[in-house]
Protein backbone atom coordinates (compact mmCIF):
# COMPACT_ATOMS: atom_id res chain seq x y z
CA UNK A 1 0.00 0.00 0.00
CA UNK A 2 1.31 3.43 -0.85
CA UNK A 3 0.42 6.57 1.02
CA UNK A 4 1.77 9.13 -1.41
CA UNK A 5 -0.91 8.72 -4.08
CA UNK A 6 -4.17 8.22 -2.20
CA UNK A 7 -6.43 8.92 -5.15
CA UNK A 8 -5.15 5.80 -6.96
CA UNK A 9 -6.22 3.40 -4.17
CA UNK A 10 -9.76 1.99 -4.54
CA UNK A 11 -12.11 3.02 -1.73
CA UNK A 12 -9.92 5.83 -0.48
CA UNK A 13 -11.26 9.31 0.16
CA UNK A 14 -10.73 10.91 -3.28
CA UNK A 15 -8.66 13.88 -2.20
CA UNK A 16 -5.06 14.30 -1.13
CA UNK A 17 -4.51 15.17 2.51
CA UNK A 18 -2.11 17.99 3.46
CA UNK A 19 1.24 17.05 4.94
CA UNK A 20 0.56 19.22 7.99
CA UNK A 21 -3.07 18.92 9.06
CA UNK A 22 -3.05 19.77 12.74
CA UNK A 23 -6.31 21.69 12.39
CA UNK A 24 -8.07 19.20 10.11
CA UNK A 25 -10.32 16.43 11.36
CA UNK A 26 -12.62 13.74 10.09
CA UNK A 27 -15.80 12.63 11.83
CA UNK A 28 -15.84 8.92 12.56
CA UNK A 29 -19.13 7.12 13.09
CA UNK A 30 -19.06 3.97 15.23
CA UNK A 31 -22.51 2.56 15.96
CA UNK A 32 -24.63 5.32 17.48
CA UNK A 33 -21.59 7.36 18.51
CA UNK A 34 -19.73 9.94 16.43
CA UNK A 35 -16.14 10.83 17.32
CA UNK A 36 -13.52 12.96 15.59
CA UNK A 37 -9.94 12.18 14.54
CA UNK A 38 -7.07 14.44 13.61
CA UNK A 39 -5.91 13.80 10.05
CA UNK A 40 -2.20 14.12 10.79
CA UNK A 41 -1.76 10.30 10.76
CA UNK A 42 -4.58 9.50 8.36
CA UNK A 43 -3.24 7.63 5.35
CA UNK A 44 -6.56 6.79 3.75
CA UNK A 45 -10.02 5.27 4.16
CA UNK A 46 -11.19 2.00 2.60
CA UNK A 47 -14.60 0.43 2.37
CA UNK A 48 -14.54 -3.18 3.56
CA UNK A 49 -15.49 -5.30 0.56
CA UNK A 50 -14.61 -8.53 -1.19
CA UNK A 51 -11.14 -7.11 -1.79
CA UNK A 52 -10.50 -7.02 1.97
CA UNK A 53 -10.83 -10.09 4.18
CA UNK A 54 -10.61 -10.10 7.96
CA UNK A 55 -8.55 -12.93 9.47
CA UNK A 56 -8.74 -14.67 12.83
CA UNK A 57 -5.50 -13.00 13.91
CA UNK A 58 -7.01 -9.50 13.66
CA UNK A 59 -5.52 -8.51 10.36
CA UNK A 60 -7.08 -7.48 7.07
CA UNK A 61 -5.97 -8.88 3.70
CA UNK A 62 -5.96 -6.44 0.81
CA UNK A 63 -4.46 -6.29 -2.64
CA UNK A 64 -1.72 -4.14 -1.09
CA UNK A 65 -0.84 -6.61 1.68
CA UNK A 66 -1.86 -7.72 5.17
CA UNK A 67 -2.37 -5.11 7.88
CA UNK A 68 -3.25 -5.17 11.62
CA UNK A 69 -6.81 -4.06 12.35
CA UNK A 70 -8.73 -3.13 15.51
CA UNK A 71 -12.44 -2.47 16.04
CA UNK A 72 -13.17 1.04 17.29
CA UNK A 73 -16.41 -0.27 18.83
CA UNK A 74 -14.40 -2.72 20.96
CA UNK A 75 -11.93 0.00 21.92
CA UNK A 76 -14.73 2.36 23.02
CA UNK A 77 -16.34 -0.41 25.06
CA UNK A 78 -13.04 -1.43 26.70
CA UNK A 79 -11.44 1.98 27.29
CA UNK A 80 -14.47 4.22 27.84
CA UNK A 81 -16.88 1.63 29.26
CA UNK A 82 -19.48 2.77 26.74
CA UNK A 83 -21.69 0.90 24.30
CA UNK A 84 -21.94 1.99 20.67
CA UNK A 85 -25.24 0.13 20.25
CA UNK A 86 -26.01 -3.00 18.28
CA UNK A 87 -25.79 -1.53 14.78
CA UNK A 88 -21.99 -1.46 14.41
CA UNK A 89 -20.98 -2.95 11.03
CA UNK A 90 -17.37 -1.75 10.77
CA UNK A 91 -17.32 -1.43 7.00
CA UNK A 92 -14.96 1.56 6.98
CA UNK A 93 -11.23 0.91 7.43
CA UNK A 94 -9.16 3.89 8.56
CA UNK A 95 -5.54 3.50 7.48
CA UNK A 96 -3.23 4.97 10.11
CA UNK A 97 0.49 5.51 9.50
CA UNK A 98 3.02 5.26 12.32
CA UNK A 99 6.79 4.94 11.90
CA UNK A 100 6.37 3.91 8.28
CA UNK A 101 3.86 1.16 9.07
CA UNK A 102 0.15 1.04 8.23
CA UNK A 103 -2.53 -0.29 10.59
CA UNK A 104 -6.31 -0.20 10.28
CA UNK A 105 -9.09 0.99 12.59
CA UNK A 106 -12.58 -0.31 11.82
CA UNK A 107 -15.49 2.12 11.98
CA UNK A 108 -18.86 2.52 10.28
CA UNK A 109 -18.20 5.66 8.27
CA UNK A 110 -15.69 8.48 7.91
CA UNK A 111 -16.39 12.00 6.68
CA UNK A 112 -14.23 14.10 4.41
CA UNK A 113 -11.61 16.23 6.18
CA UNK A 114 -12.82 19.55 7.55
CA UNK A 115 -10.97 22.39 9.25
CA UNK A 116 -11.83 23.26 12.85
CA UNK A 117 -10.58 26.58 14.14
CA UNK A 118 -8.06 26.25 16.96
CA UNK A 119 -10.25 28.20 19.43
CA UNK A 120 -12.89 25.48 19.11
CA UNK A 121 -10.56 22.65 20.18
CA UNK A 122 -10.20 22.10 23.93
CA UNK A 123 -8.30 19.66 26.17
CA UNK A 124 -10.46 16.92 27.66
CA UNK A 125 -10.55 17.44 31.45
CA UNK A 126 -9.66 14.32 33.43
CA UNK A 127 -12.78 14.69 35.56
CA UNK A 128 -14.77 13.96 32.39
CA UNK A 129 -12.91 10.80 31.34
CA UNK A 130 -11.56 9.40 34.58
CA UNK A 131 -12.27 5.85 33.34
CA UNK A 132 -10.07 6.40 30.27
CA UNK A 133 -6.72 5.45 31.79
CA UNK A 134 -4.94 5.19 28.42
CA UNK A 135 -6.12 8.68 27.36
CA UNK A 136 -7.82 7.48 24.21
CA UNK A 137 -9.58 10.84 24.19
CA UNK A 138 -7.35 13.83 24.92
CA UNK A 139 -9.42 16.63 23.40
CA UNK A 140 -12.84 17.70 22.21
CA UNK A 141 -14.04 20.05 19.50
CA UNK A 142 -17.01 22.27 18.82
CA UNK A 143 -17.65 21.21 15.24
CA UNK A 144 -20.76 23.37 14.82
CA UNK A 145 -20.36 26.65 16.75
CA UNK A 146 -23.55 28.09 15.26
CA UNK A 147 -25.80 25.76 17.29
CA UNK A 148 -26.39 25.67 21.04
CA UNK A 149 -27.23 21.97 21.42
CA UNK A 150 -24.08 20.25 22.74
CA UNK A 151 -25.17 16.91 21.25
CA UNK A 152 -25.00 18.48 17.80
CA UNK A 153 -21.78 20.42 18.27
CA UNK A 154 -19.40 18.63 20.69
CA UNK A 155 -17.30 15.81 19.27
CA UNK A 156 -14.64 13.97 21.25
CA UNK A 157 -11.30 13.50 19.49
CA UNK A 158 -9.71 10.07 19.80
CA UNK A 159 -6.04 9.26 19.27
CA UNK A 160 -5.72 6.50 16.63
CA UNK A 161 -2.30 5.47 17.96
CA UNK A 162 -3.77 4.82 21.40
CA UNK A 163 -6.61 2.88 19.77
CA UNK A 164 -4.01 0.71 18.03
CA UNK A 165 -2.26 -0.04 21.32
CA UNK A 166 0.75 2.26 21.01
CA UNK A 167 2.04 4.09 24.07
CA UNK A 168 1.84 7.82 23.49
CA UNK A 169 3.94 10.11 25.66
CA UNK A 170 1.94 12.41 27.92
CA UNK A 171 2.23 16.05 27.02
CA UNK A 172 1.02 19.01 29.02
CA UNK A 173 -2.27 20.30 27.69
CA UNK A 174 -1.69 23.65 26.03
CA UNK A 175 -4.49 26.19 26.39
CA UNK A 176 -5.97 27.36 23.12
CA UNK A 177 -7.38 30.85 22.59
CA UNK A 178 -11.03 31.23 23.53
CA UNK A 179 -13.90 31.77 21.08
CA UNK A 180 -14.78 35.42 20.70
CA UNK A 181 -17.99 35.13 22.75
CA UNK A 182 -16.19 33.69 25.78
CA UNK A 183 -13.14 35.96 25.46
CA UNK A 184 -15.37 39.04 25.31
CA UNK A 185 -17.29 37.97 28.42
CA UNK A 186 -14.08 37.36 30.37
CA UNK A 187 -12.55 40.66 29.23
CA UNK A 188 -15.66 42.57 30.25
CA UNK A 189 -15.72 40.92 33.69
CA UNK A 190 -12.00 41.66 34.19
CA UNK A 191 -12.47 45.30 33.21
CA UNK A 192 -15.34 45.67 35.69
CA UNK A 193 -13.22 44.11 38.43
CA UNK A 194 -10.28 46.45 37.70
CA UNK A 195 -12.51 49.52 37.78
CA UNK A 196 -14.07 48.41 41.06
CA UNK A 197 -10.66 47.78 42.62
CA UNK A 198 -9.26 51.11 41.45
CA UNK A 199 -12.23 53.03 42.85
CA UNK A 200 -12.59 50.98 46.01
CA UNK A 201 -16.01 49.95 44.82
CA UNK A 202 -18.16 47.37 46.49
CA UNK A 203 -17.01 44.57 44.17
CA UNK A 204 -13.41 44.96 45.27
CA UNK A 205 -12.17 41.89 47.16
CA UNK A 206 -15.52 40.16 47.19
CA UNK A 207 -16.68 36.56 47.35
CA UNK A 208 -19.67 34.74 45.98
CA UNK A 209 -21.10 32.48 48.72
CA UNK A 210 -23.34 29.56 47.74
CA UNK A 211 -24.52 26.07 48.64
CA UNK A 212 -24.21 23.34 45.98
CA UNK A 213 -27.53 22.02 44.75
CA UNK A 214 -26.68 18.44 45.69
CA UNK A 215 -26.34 19.23 49.40
CA UNK A 216 -29.28 18.43 51.65
CA UNK A 217 -30.48 21.29 53.82
CA UNK A 218 -29.92 19.01 56.80
CA UNK A 219 -26.24 18.74 55.82
CA UNK A 220 -25.48 22.43 55.41
CA UNK A 221 -22.60 22.69 57.85
CA UNK A 222 -20.44 24.75 55.52
CA UNK A 223 -20.97 27.35 52.84
CA UNK A 224 -18.86 27.33 49.69
CA UNK A 225 -17.36 30.44 48.17
CA UNK A 226 -15.21 31.65 45.29
CA UNK A 227 -13.66 35.04 44.54
CA UNK A 228 -15.82 37.03 42.15
CA UNK A 229 -12.83 37.19 39.81
CA UNK A 230 -13.11 33.39 39.42
CA UNK A 231 -16.76 33.55 38.35
CA UNK A 232 -17.28 33.73 34.60
CA UNK A 233 -21.08 33.84 34.77
CA UNK A 234 -24.07 32.72 36.81
CA UNK A 235 -26.65 31.23 34.44
CA UNK A 236 -30.32 31.10 35.36
CA UNK A 237 -31.75 29.59 32.17
CA UNK A 238 -31.97 25.84 31.61
CA UNK A 239 -28.99 24.43 29.71
CA UNK A 240 -28.93 21.42 27.40
CA UNK A 241 -26.53 18.71 28.51
CA UNK A 242 -24.31 16.32 26.59
CA UNK A 243 -24.11 13.29 28.87
CA UNK A 244 -21.00 11.63 27.39
CA UNK A 245 -19.09 9.57 29.96
CA UNK A 246 -21.13 10.54 33.03
CA UNK A 247 -20.14 9.33 36.51
CA UNK A 248 -21.42 9.93 40.04
CA UNK A 249 -19.55 13.25 40.16
CA UNK A 250 -19.58 14.30 36.47
CA UNK A 251 -22.88 15.11 34.75
CA UNK A 252 -21.76 15.92 31.19
CA UNK A 253 -21.03 19.06 29.17
CA UNK A 254 -22.96 22.24 28.49
CA UNK A 255 -22.05 24.84 25.90
CA UNK A 256 -21.24 28.21 27.43
CA UNK A 257 -20.49 30.87 24.82
CA UNK A 258 -19.37 28.13 22.38
CA UNK A 259 -17.06 26.50 24.98
CA UNK A 260 -17.79 22.93 26.20
CA UNK A 261 -17.89 23.18 30.01
CA UNK A 262 -17.89 20.07 32.25
CA UNK A 263 -20.61 20.04 34.90
CA UNK A 264 -19.71 18.45 38.24
CA UNK A 265 -21.63 17.56 41.39
CA UNK A 266 -19.76 19.72 43.85
CA UNK A 267 -21.56 18.40 46.92
CA UNK A 268 -20.81 14.80 45.99
CA UNK A 269 -17.14 15.65 45.47
CA UNK A 270 -17.03 16.98 49.04
CA UNK A 271 -18.75 13.94 50.50
CA UNK A 272 -22.33 15.14 50.80
CA UNK A 273 -25.22 12.85 49.91
CA UNK A 274 -28.40 14.50 48.73
CA UNK A 275 -31.69 12.80 49.58
CA UNK A 276 -34.05 15.61 48.65
CA UNK A 277 -35.81 16.22 45.32
CA UNK A 278 -34.08 18.65 42.96
CA UNK A 279 -35.40 22.16 43.37
CA UNK A 280 -37.21 23.72 40.44
CA UNK A 281 -35.12 26.90 40.47
CA UNK A 282 -31.37 26.62 40.59
CA UNK A 283 -28.30 28.45 39.39
CA UNK A 284 -25.53 27.22 37.12
CA UNK A 285 -22.18 28.74 38.07
CA UNK A 286 -19.53 28.83 35.35
CA UNK A 287 -16.19 29.18 37.14
CA UNK A 288 -12.75 29.87 35.71
CA UNK A 289 -9.68 27.70 36.23
CA UNK A 290 -6.18 28.19 34.83
CA UNK A 291 -5.27 27.73 31.17
CA UNK A 292 -8.51 29.05 29.62
CA UNK A 293 -10.46 26.25 31.30
CA UNK A 294 -13.92 26.38 32.81
CA UNK A 295 -15.98 24.21 35.12
CA UNK A 296 -19.65 24.36 36.01
CA UNK A 297 -21.80 23.28 38.94
CA UNK A 298 -25.37 23.82 40.09
CA UNK A 299 -26.20 25.67 43.31
CA UNK A 300 -29.29 26.43 45.31
CA UNK A 301 -30.94 29.67 44.16
CA UNK A 302 -29.99 31.63 47.29
CA UNK A 303 -26.55 33.14 46.76
CA UNK A 304 -24.76 36.02 48.43
CA UNK A 305 -22.03 38.42 47.41
CA UNK A 306 -19.91 39.65 50.31
CA UNK A 307 -16.68 41.36 51.09
CA UNK A 308 -13.84 39.11 52.17
CA UNK A 309 -14.71 38.81 55.87
CA UNK A 310 -12.54 38.73 58.95
CA UNK A 311 -11.95 35.06 59.57
CA UNK A 312 -10.30 32.38 61.66
CA UNK A 313 -8.89 29.07 60.36
CA UNK A 314 -11.57 26.45 59.78
CA UNK A 315 -11.68 22.72 60.42
CA UNK A 316 -9.33 21.65 57.63
CA UNK A 317 -9.04 18.12 59.05
CA UNK A 318 -12.68 17.47 58.14
CA UNK A 319 -11.83 18.23 54.50
CA UNK A 320 -8.79 15.98 54.22
CA UNK A 321 -8.57 14.50 50.71
CA UNK A 322 -11.12 16.96 49.34
CA UNK A 323 -10.09 19.44 46.60
CA UNK A 324 -10.09 22.75 48.44
CA UNK A 325 -7.84 25.79 48.66
CA UNK A 326 -8.73 26.42 52.28
CA UNK A 327 -11.51 26.86 54.79
CA UNK A 328 -12.18 29.57 57.36
CA UNK A 329 -14.69 30.46 60.05
CA UNK A 330 -16.65 33.68 59.92
CA UNK A 331 -19.67 35.15 61.69
CA UNK A 332 -21.64 34.09 58.65
CA UNK A 333 -20.61 30.41 58.54
CA UNK A 334 -17.64 28.12 58.07
CA UNK A 335 -16.65 28.67 54.44
CA UNK A 336 -14.82 26.42 51.98
CA UNK A 337 -13.00 27.53 48.83
CA UNK A 338 -13.06 24.67 46.27
CA UNK A 339 -10.00 24.14 44.07
CA UNK A 340 -11.28 24.20 40.50
CA UNK A 341 -7.98 23.04 39.01
CA UNK A 342 -7.75 19.96 41.24
CA UNK A 343 -11.34 19.08 40.41
CA UNK A 344 -10.78 19.40 36.65
CA UNK A 345 -7.58 17.36 36.89
CA UNK A 346 -9.22 14.75 39.16
CA UNK A 347 -6.49 15.19 41.77
CA UNK A 348 -8.47 14.11 44.81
Amino acid sequence: MTTTSPTTTPGLIPEALPQSALDQYVRVRVGNLELAMNTVRLSGVFQLSRQHRLTEKNTVLTAKGEFPVVSLADIVSDRLKMSCGDDFEGKALIAVEHEGQISMVRADSVSRPATIRVEHVHPMPRIANSQDGTRLIRAMANVNPAVSNPDESIRFIFDPLVALGHEVAEEADKPNPLPKQAASAIAAAAATSRRATASGGKKSGQLLAFVPEDVSRREVERVFCLPLTAIAEVVTTKQQLNSFGTTDIFEGFVLWRQVPVPIVRLGKIFGFSKDEPVEGSRRLVIARATGNRFIGFYTKPQMQTMKVPSALPGNAAALEGRPHLGCFRTEFAEMVVPDMNRILDKKF
